[in-house]
């Protein structure tokens, strides 16, 4: 498996295993990393469709209140008190 004898095979036998334990525990944590990505950009798209959906209920909405309408009447001001002028003296 690996060169050497004694004390120095079995030195490099377990740094072989310990490398090869690590390569795997990198790829699984790789594998997660990627499934989690995954994950998040799933529920952006679903957050996404979601929120253009409720947008479009929305417009749909004000069309039906009348909002859209473009001859709103617009609310009317309020009359001021009209000011008495001083008596020129």
């Amino acid at each position: 498996m690996v060169p050497g004898r004694g004390p120095a095979k079995i030195a490099a036998a377990l740094a072989v295993a310990a490398a090869g334990f690590g390569g795997g525990f990198a790829y699984k944590k790789f594998k997660a990393y990627l499934h989690e990505k995954q994950l998040r950009k799933e529920r952006k798209e679903r957050r996404r469709r979601a929120a253009s959906a409720s947008e479009q209920e929305q417009k749909v909405r004000a069309v039906r209140n009348g909002a859209a309408s473009k001859s709103r009447k617009r609310p009317s001001k309020r009359k001021k008190a009209a000011t008495k002028s001083k008596p020129a003296a």
